[in-house]
């Protein structure tokens, strides 16, 4: 016999507020990550984004919240239609990480601590949205 339990469904507000937490809390994180790989010489001005520019402390900031943003449209949305949403929004947030692996090896004669790095960050944002959200 199989039961299934589910779960109250979390407030907007709860859902949103936890999102803007873990948007601050990853947004912080990387960009001292972002400092740390610079004084290290790991963002050199020569790497190019896809964009023509740089990587520079405003865009990995600006990714990092509009990440999160997407994920907590994406968390709230499945808190309406699901019974429990916290196993999807994990199931879909990791593989949308596994997803994102692959994009810093796209930054041709990016040295391997930027690559690191950027994969650091797309961990933090995750994680952040994943610990965050799956708490409201």
């Amino acid at each position: 016999m199989t039961t299934v339990i589910s779960q109250p469904k979390p407030a907007l507000v709860a859902i949103w507020r936890n999102g803007l937490i873990a948007a601050i809390v990853a947004a912080v994180i990387n960009a001292i990550l972002f400092y740390i790989g610079a004084a290290a010489g790991g963002f050199p001005a020569s790497v190019l984004t896809p964009m023509g520019v740089p990587i520079t402390v405003m865009p990995v900031i600006i990714a990092t919240v509009l990440g999160i943003v997407v994920g907590t449209l994406g968390y709230a949305i499945l808190s309406r239609f699901t019974t429990n949403p916290n196993r999807w929004f994990t199931i879909v947030a990791i593989v949308v990480l596994l997803l994102m692996v692959y994009n810093p090896f796209t930054l041709v004669g990016a040295p391997v601590l930027m690559i690191a790095l950027l994969q650091i960050m797309h961990l933090v944002a995750g994680g952040a949205a994943l610990y965050f959200l799956t708490r409201s």
